[in-house]
């Protein structure tokens, strides 16, 4: 089933989100299933659940035709070293702008078998992860961005 996702400036996408404790739970796996099928259908590199309304800490990202889901994430450690990058939103629709984001990041998360992953993550991926695991504290990417654009024009976001 498609979702609707939410657009700024809806208030929801300003909310944290909460633990999930029922990983397994039946209607939890099928709102992961419909989060993937609507980021796959909407062209998205990543979704989360604040995105389309709800407050579970979970999102999906797929990087190299691999989706994966990351459940109740952590970072346990981010790169000093950081690289800009043009990032987009499916929340904040034809807006992109620069960001500077950490370029490694090490990951504890449970995937959505209840799997308990910790992971070194670089580039695309990593970045992906960091823009979704934002969504889950109420914090858009527009909120990082040094200079963006919007169609043809080039603006100085500071």
């Amino acid at each position: 089933m498609l979702l609707d996702i939410l657009t700024n400036p809806n208030p929801i996408l300003r909310k944290k989100s909460h633990h999930v404790n029922r990983i397994l739970d039946p209607e939890i796996q099928k709102f992961i299933e419909d989060l993937k099928e609507t980021m796959l259908q909407k062209d998205g590199v990543g979704l989360a659940a604040r995105q389309v309304g709800r407050d579970e800490h979970i999102f999906v990202i797929n990087v190299d035709s691999k989706i994966q889901t990351l459940i109740n994430a952590k970072f346990l450690l981010k790169s000093f070293k950081q690289t800009e990058f043009e990032e987009g939103c499916l929340s904040v629709p034809e807006i992109y702008g620069m960001v500077k984001r950490p370029q490694s990041v090490i990951i504890k998360y449970y995937t959505e078998q209840g799997q308990l992953k910790i992971r070194k993550i670089n580039g695309l991926e990593a970045r992906v992860i960091q823009h979704e695991y934002d969504h889950n504290r109420g914090i858009l990417f527009i909120d990082k961005v040094y200079q963006y654009t919007t169609g043809e024009e080039l603006v100085n976001a500071k």
